[in-house]
């Protein structure tokens, strides 16, 4: 007899849902975590969802659907998902928002980004206290947890996956659920699966969070499924964002008083710009990226200093950029710091007239009030006149999802390099391939990983009664 109907692989988001959604259906379940404490990197994550048709959308008088949401979705990846795949995705957001609501979750609101045409991003009270909920619910269903038990290879008996070994020890179950997390901390994965990213990066790349959240972000799911068959997909699928190399933590949108150029000396996107810009603009920029700035800027900026009329914080505001972070920089040597814009394209290596017309027509359009090139808020732009002048390099760097990983179906079964199910072997939520294409959007990961994460889940515990 199997230990046990279904073991889940991972206990963020998609593994604990996951070991609901089979615990619920019926079946024993035991969730393996590689480290020492439940919750993942997920834990740490804004937890925003993304989802269409929701009782909080109507409150708000936003006329939505599923169906609307999958047209949008398929054409922002340039259909390059499956079709069955990302329909199970997209109508599978509403109710999972629901279903968390009914449980306790709390649902701060719906907000607009720049990816979808109308408000579907699902503010919720975030990671850990999702995490709180999802693991209240598995005690109460009867669910196992066995931590520090990093898997070393998926057991297969006639084809199907029959169990885990960890550690010298064999474990068998009915169905396995894949649900590690992305790859994020593995820079040997990065460099193989996200050879765009590792080029922009460099030995910059971390998961959002740094260093400490590396070791959530294995990429466990792909040598163990390849190992047996499955299909990897979604190479250079991924989210990033941005930050200077004096910081570990991400910078989705700089101050607005600072001005990016490429190495042509060109302004290529407007700089508080939010996540889904930045990455399809510093993937077409002439690398490295520069953020300049001058003395003026440097000393009359505050954290705390761009309000809306109401008094609410515009963007989200970082002490990275204040005084005297930036002179203690400066020593560090993590800032080019000149008296003239000429010596400092110099430094930089970019063609000073390309610079210098650049800041020309900067300044005309922030004396104006009009952003001409980028359509940026003229009301943060200032004119850059005073030196010295100040320039740091920008990277897509910091890795908030990636989206390779096996290769699933519409029911979250894993499929193998011909394209067949691979029985007894399910995976959901960042380590699933097939879910996520190259466009980055709002609210897709967590998505993915309550979706299907349940889906997932359910399949196993069904597989299991077969």
């Amino acid at each position: 007899m199997p230990d046990v109907d279904v073991i889940v692989l991972g206990s963020g988001f998609a593994g604990l849902r996951a070991a609901v959604a089979a615990s619920a259906a019926g079946a024993s379940v035991l969730v393996v975590e590689a480290l020492g404490e439940i919750g993942g990197r997920s834990r740490f994550s804004w937890a925003n969802i993304m989802g269409a048709g929701t009782r909080f959308q109507k409150e708000l008088g936003i006329q939505d659907s599923a169906e609307a949401m999958y047209e949008q979705y398929m054409r922002l990846n340039a259909f390059q998902l499956d079709a069955s795949v990302a329909w199970a995705l997209c109508s599978g957001t509403g109710p999972e928002i629901e279903w968390l609501a009914d449980n306790g979750a709390e649902i701060r609101g719906v907000v607009p980004n720049e990816s979808f045409e109308v408000p579907r991003i699902h503010r919720t009270g975030g990671g850990q206290q999702l995490i709180e909920l999802l693991l209240k619910l598995a005690r109460a269903q009867g669910v196992d947890f066995a931590l520090n038990h990093r898997v070393d290879h998926l057991l297969v008996e006639d084809g199907r996956v029959t169990g885990i070994q960890a550690a010298g020890q064999t474990l068998t179950a009915k169905g396995v659920v894949l649900a590690t997390g992305g790859m994020g901390g593995n820079t040997e994965l990065i460099q193989e699966w996200m050879p765009e990213l590792a080029a922009l990066a460099g030995d910059w790349v971390l998961p959002v969070g740094g260093d400490e959240l590396a070791p959530y972000a294995q990429g466990d799911a792909v040598p163990l499924s390849a190992a047996v068959g499955a299909h990897i997909t979604g190479r250079n699928y991924y989210e990033a964002t941005i930050r200077p190399g004096y910081v570990q933590v991400s910078n989705p949108a700089l101050p607005g008083h600072l001005l990016m150029v490429d190495a042509t000396g060109r302004r290529f996107v407007d700089e508080t710009a939010g996540i889904a810009a930045m990455h399809g603009a510093f993937n077409a920029a002439v690398a490295p990226v520069y953020a300049i700035f001058d003395e003026g800027a440097k000393t009359a900026y505050k954290p705390t200093g761009e309000k809306t009329p109401e008094g609410k914080p515009k963007r989200r505001l970082h002490p990275d950029w204040v005084e005297d972070v930036v002179d203690s920089m400066v020593e560090k040597q993590h800032f080019t710091k000149t008296q003239s814009l000429e010596k400092l394209a110099t430094l930089l290596e970019i063609p000073a007239d390309h610079l210098i017309a650049t800041i020309d027509q900067y300044n005309a359009d922030a004396a104006l009030g009009f952003d001409s090139v980028q359509l940026k808020d003229p009301g943060v732009m200032r004119v850059l006149s005073s030196g010295p002048f100040y320039a740091t390099e920008i990277r897509l760097s910091s890795i908030g999802f990636t989206g390779a990983g096996p290769r699933v179906n519409a029911q979250g079964a894993v499929l193998d390099t011909k394209h067949q199910v691979i029985p007894g072997l399910f995976a959901g939520g960042e380590c699933a391939g097939g879910l996520a294409g190259p466009m980055s959007i709002g609210g897709n990961p967590t998505a993915t990983c309550f979706v299907f994460g349940r889906i997932a889940g359910q399949s196993a515990a069904a597989f299991a009664k077969q």
